[in-house]
């Protein structure tokens, strides 16, 4: 029997082991296919469709090659052709990778690790066999015409191989082909083969980006590529998050260095003031992946985001304990600090909360996964704030406190300046402080925003400022580009290019999966399949019945059966036996079903292939009709469950709903953001003029960013709920500050106050934010300057919403009662100065404050 000791010995090692392997999982989630469509769009379940009729071998894999000319010209001249049919066959029979002895080799090649149908290419030497000789072009059994060309009895679509076709008007045949592509598609089998084909096809991509021929060019396509250029487009912005900490720190230093402060403490707090939102990314990162959340790439856009609004409260935070009664005790002091601070960064902390919190809530992938990370590190850094960073302030100012015991006494003028600190102090005489210095400067602005006609014209501004965001909102264009999300020198930019110049243009197939078909043997039935057929042939901009891959056709065709009933399963097996006549090639097309002593009682399931051809039609727009005319058509044979699938098909559904979607989402993010406010600031002119500010501003960022040539694509999206969230920071502050102040006030002078009070941090808070994305300016990628365009326009909106329009609104609509029982010299000035507050106490509290005050400085003198 075991002892204790050992089992519990046992369980501890198993729990850190399991420790060990959780740490090192990383679920990376980079296929924009899934990513950027909705979770609930009918191309997953296409998707599935797809996967399924496939996976009953093990999965399907696919590559692209497209292969141009270094002219760009035409690709059968003799030795382009002649290169480009020996690139084929050394791609599929000669370039190898090691395979660790799988089927006794070595080093194995595609055509070793294929299996299925593995012929794609094969049209390429054939073509090139019959067009290097003349008189063969012209042979009758030998028809090189597109999309399809024949050869004796037999049809091979080229369409989907060849673009940027001419054909020679006199002949029929093709003249001039600019863009050939090689198909790469096999089953996966089993996850050693798997495995091995992973590894044959990131070989490729080494070889593709060091190809270097005399004439050819040579550019990859697949589903991992795309994630791989994916990935590098979201990492590349790592290399700038440095330099982004290194300027915010700085800033902090710079501005928050004052003459009576020493050097230590200012570099200490710029320190201490970004190590939150640090410890915040990592704490985030850490939790939800530990959670097995995926990480993907446009997740990297978020410390950026997280370091801008934790050194916001800094700010804050810092100002306000600037602001004490430095004769109080220090918890006296930090009680006042965050009674001050608490509630306006509160305010900002959670309509950043709600407004990605409701982002988590869309239906696409990507969007939800970003809010769900900025979210919670929304969060995370709001707790550290009022936690870490408190404490350490705590510290730092017992430090201080240390050494300024240490130093040589203060000369007597200084009593001035501690005295006015007391008439600053926010709560220490035990009622509100009274107004600022009338003659100040800020004193003097709101003045100037009272008077009418300076709102006149504010308002002539703004009235200018809305038009041109309103042309803006009306121009933005719905589209979805995947070139958005890689770097401006991916290669799949080239790839891009080659596809919607010549391949979309030309030909883009469509699959079409008829999973319940009925008895094909019966004659009835078969006219229903090939009418099904010519529905989707018939369509706007297809390519027509030679576009067409249907092995139906051809087997009806060369077994002369279609009056003919007996034997038609028994035949169809073996001419799908038969690779000389061409049917073995339709194999990877049906889905036999057979009794267990191998007899073929039927078809279980079967595909097709058709072509469409946009021409100059070709966008996205144009997509989006297409693929609803095919579902409707695929509707229409629901009793055989027919689905349509096309690769591209999750973009258009992205399409589809991005603008309803973004509309929905934005309407109920500013309605919370203003219930969220209303808790918070309970004042009816508060709430009003920051709902107007706030939807001034986001205005004004939607569209200014089209203006801005930026389009309404998922990103756009995640960017319209960051600028909601972070419109509030500018206005809340100013809302919240004005609220509190005491209604018996002029207008002017709560303003005032607001603006004295809050007005510099957010001053700060906007220079730092756009000092942390400042080094993203580099960085060549769409995705990210959508993300620095955006808070580049909500960071100068906001200040200026913040400082200018949003006081002058509040002072139009707030209140206005001016109290009349003023003295003379109250009404000339609206504000008592500093001097006669120190000199004319206000109350008994304030007297006494003082009177300490002056006692403590002559005691340090006299002693």
């Amino acid at each position: 029997m075991k002892s204790p000791g050992h089992v519990i010995s046992l369980k501890i090692r198993d729990f850190f082991r399991q420790t060990g392997v959780l740490v090192y999982r990383f679920h990376e989630e980079n296929r924009i296919w899934y990513l950027y469509s909705p979770a609930q769009a009918q191309s997953h379940y296409e998707h599935a469709v797809a996967n399924e009729f496939f996976n009953d071998r093990g999965g399907k894999f696919w590559l692209e090659v497209t292969i141009t000319a270094q002219d760009m010209d035409n690709l059968l001249r003799r030795d382009y052709l002649d290169g480009v049919d020996s690139l084929s066959e050394y791609l599929q029979y000669n370039f190898t990778v090691p395979c660790d002895g799988y089927l006794g080799k070595e080093e194995c090649s595609f055509s070793d690790l294929c299996s299925g149908q593995c012929n794609d290419n094969q049209v390429i030497p054939l073509f090139n066999l019959i067009y290097r000789n003349a008189s063969s072009r012209l042979h009758p059994n030998f028809r090189l015409t597109y999309p399809t060309m024949h050869l004796y009895n037999d049809e091979y679509y080229v369409g989907e191989h060849f673009a940027g076709v001419k054909i020679d008007p006199k002949t029929n045949v093709i003249s001039r082909v600019k863009v050939v592509v090689l198909y790469f598609r096999t089953d996966r089998q089993n996850p050693q083969v798997s495995g091995l084909i992973d590894r044959w096809e990131q070989n490729l991509f080494d070889y593709a980006e060091h190809f270097d021929h005399p004439t050819l060019n040579m550019t990859i396509n697949s589903d991992a590529m795309i994630a791989r250029e994916v990935r590098i487009n979201g990492f590349s912005c790592i290399p700038f998050f440095g330099f982004s900490v290194i300027a915010v720190v700085l800033f902090i230093f710079v501005t928050n260095k004052r003459e009576h402060f020493v050097m230590s403490h200012s570099i200490v707090m710029s320190i201490l003031g970004i190590a939150g939102p640090l410890m915040a990314i990592g704490t985030t990162c850490g939790f939800l992946l530990l959670f097995g959340l995926p990480f993907n790439s446009i997740v990297l856009v978020m410390p950026f985001l997280i370091i801008g609004v934790g050194c916001d409260d800094v700010f804050i935070i810092i100002h306000a304990m600037r602001k004490t009664d430095k004769s109080q005790s220090l918890e006296h002091q930090i009680a006042e600090t965050m009674e001050e601070a608490g509630p306006s960064i509160t305010v900002t902390s959670a309509t950043n909360i709600l407004s990605f919190g409701i982002g988590i809530l869309t239906p696409t992938p990507a969007i939800a996964l970003f809010c769900l990370y900025t979210c919670i590190a929304v969060a995370v850094d709001f707790i550290y704030q009022l936690t870490f960073f408190v404490a350490v302030l705590v510290y730092e100012e017992k430090r201080l406190e240390a050494m300024r015991e240490k130093k040589p006494l203060e000369p007597a003028e200084n009593t001035t300046k501690q005295v006015l600190s007391i008439q600053q102090s926010i709560r220490s005489t035990g009622v509100h402080p009274p107004p600022a210095n009338p003659n100040g400067i800020v004193a003097k602005y709101c003045r100037f925003l009272k008077d009418w006609r300076t709102r006149v014209v504010l308002l002539f501004i703004l009235t200018l400022y809305w038009s041109a965001s309103i042309w803006g909102c009306q121009k933005m264009q719905i589209k979805m580009d995947t070139t958005n999300l890689i770097m401006k020198d991916s290669p799949l930019n080239d790839v891009a290019y080659i596809y919607e110049t010549y391949l979309w243009s030309e030909g883009q197939l469509v699959l079409v999966f008829v999973n319940n078909p009925p008895d094909l043997s019966e004659e009835r039935n078969q006219h229903e399949m090939l009418e099904l057929v010519n529905r989707f042939e018939n369509l706007p901009y297809s390519m027509g019945k030679n576009s067409t891959s249907i092995w139906l056709r051809s087997f009806l065709y060369q077994s002369s059966l279609y009056h003919e009933t007996r034997g038609f399963y028994k035949l169809l097996d073996e001419w799908l036996q038969d690779s000389e006549n061409g049917g073995a090639r339709w194999n990877d097309m049906l889905r036999l079903e057979k009794s267990s002593n191998g007899t073929t009682l039927g078809i279980d399931k079967f595909m097709f292939a058709t072509a469409c051809a946009m021409g100059e039609d070709a966008n996205w727009s144009t997509r989006e009709k297409l693929q609803k005319q095919w579902r409707a058509v695929a509707n229409e044979y629901s009793h055989f469950n027919v689905s349509v699938f096309q690769s591209y098909s999750f973009y258009v559904d992205q399409l589809d709903s991005i603008g309803s979607t973004t509309m929905s989402t934005v309407v109920v993010a500013a309605i919370t953001m203003d219930l969220a406010c209303l808790f918070m600031i309970p004042g009816l002119a508060s709430i009003l003029s920051s709902s107007i500010a706030m939807f001034s501003i986001n205005l004004g960022v939607f569209g200014l960013l089209s203006v801005w040539d930026v389009n309404l694509d998922p990103i756009t999206m995640c960017t319209t709920l960051m600028s909601i969230g972070f419109s509030v920071d500018f206005t809340a502050h100013i809302s919240y500050h004005y609220y509190r102040n005491p209604r018996s006030w002029t207008t002017d002078e709560r303003l005032a106050d607001a603006l004295k009070g809050i007005g510099w941090p957010m001053i700060q808070a906007a220079s730092s934010t756009l000092l942390c994305i400042a080094p993203l300016l580099l960085n060549d990628s769409y995705m990210v300057s959508v993300f620095v365009k955006t808070i580049f326009l909500v960071t100068i909106l906001g200040i200026l919403h913040g400082i200018i329009f949003l006081p002058a609104l509040l002072l139009t609509v707030g209140n206005s009662e001016e109290i009349e029982e003023k003295p003379k010299s109250v009404e000339q000035g609206s504000f008592s100065s500093a001097k006669q507050l120190v000199t004319e106490p206000n109350s008994e509290t304030e007297l006494r404050a003082i009177t300490e005050i002056q006692i403590q400085v002559k005691d340090r003198k006299s002693g």
